[in-house]
């Protein structure tokens, strides 16, 4: 339930790419990494290609819609979805302590527009008594956290921001639910964030194994190559036909068509060739 004064038990480290923090010895480094969500601050002006400016759903309709809620650590993942999976970060739990608020937190004015925009988003998705269940099963709320407690604590914080316009979060948290698919293609080739990492990575890598990567993104070549095997062969047919035997503009569409498909699978097969060659340079980059 919500809490005043106790002193908040942090990670003993936390590795983040090239570096790590000592939270019990950086505290301010550590709740600045575990609210702030400086990549989609980067892109906020293109999120609206990514989402809606509304509030995301709640947990029980999370499940309805046949998403599995996935537990990420990284605020800038937090209501990121993909497919049939949504990505959400568990509250901390010293965003539950008044005191913690008004010491370390009202202080820093961006800290605290972040702290307001993830607590919002909680109000969000644990609005009803069966959500509260949910966030407890799935490990995002503590569950000593009673309902009403819960209720009132919300009643309090809400009180406090400006539900109309947002002004007290930050502009993450203007919008809900982010779909991963047009992050990835945003990062991949908007300003600033394109670079050649994020050509590569997207906005967050999946799987590392080639074949799940190349099943992702070269998929398409197989529905091409199927479409120029069908033309192919109506080609073939046609040149066997009296009629269009000595047609000699079929000839030379032919011709043409059948020459433009074995390029289209030369130039394939370089790009998928060229592809894997980058990927396996920036690996061992």
């Amino acid at each position: 339930m919500p809490t005043r004064s106790s002193h908040p038990v942090f990670p003993a480290i936390i590795y983040q790419r090239s570096h790590f923090v000592r939270p019990n010895r950086c505290p301010a480094d550590y709740v600045a990494l575990d609210l702030k969500t400086p990549r989609l601050d980067a892109i906020h002006h293109h999120l609206w290609l990514a989402g809606l400016p509304n509030a995301a759903r709640p947990l029980h309709r999370q499940r309805l819609l046949g998403r599995s809620i996935l537990v990420t650590e990284d605020p800038d993942e937090h209501l990121v979805w993909f497919e049939a999976q949504i990505f959400v970060k568990p509250l901390p739990k010293y965003l539950l302590d008044y005191d913690y608020w008004n010491t370390h937190l009202c202080s820093d004015e961006d800290l605290h527009h972040c702290a307001c925009g993830l607590l919002l988003s909680y109000a969000w998705l644990v609005c009803h008594k069966s959500d509260l269940v949910i966030a407890q099963e799935t490990g995002l709320l503590s569950k000593d956290i009673a309902w009403s407690d819960w209720a009132q604590f919300l009643d309090v914080f809400l009180d406090n921001i400006n539900l109309d316009t947002l002004s007290d979060v930050s502009k993450r948290y203007k919008y809900g639910e982010l779909r991963l698919g047009r992050l990835n293609t945003i990062y991949r080739l908007v300003p600033p964030a394109h670079s050649l990492r994020n050509l590569i990575r997207g906005y967050r890598a999946g799987s590392t194994w080639y074949n799940a990567f190349f099943g992702r993104h070269f998929k398409w070549t197989l529905a091409m190559f199927a479409v120029l095997s069908v033309l192919l062969s109506a080609l073939q047919v046609g040149l066997a036909t009296s009629v269009l035997q000595n047609n000699h503009d079929f000839q030379r569409a032919s011709y043409g068509l059948t020459v433009s498909a074995l390029v289209a699978v030369a130039a394939s097969a370089v790009t998928v060739l060229v592809v894997w060659l980058v990927l396996f340079w920036y690996k061992l980059a």
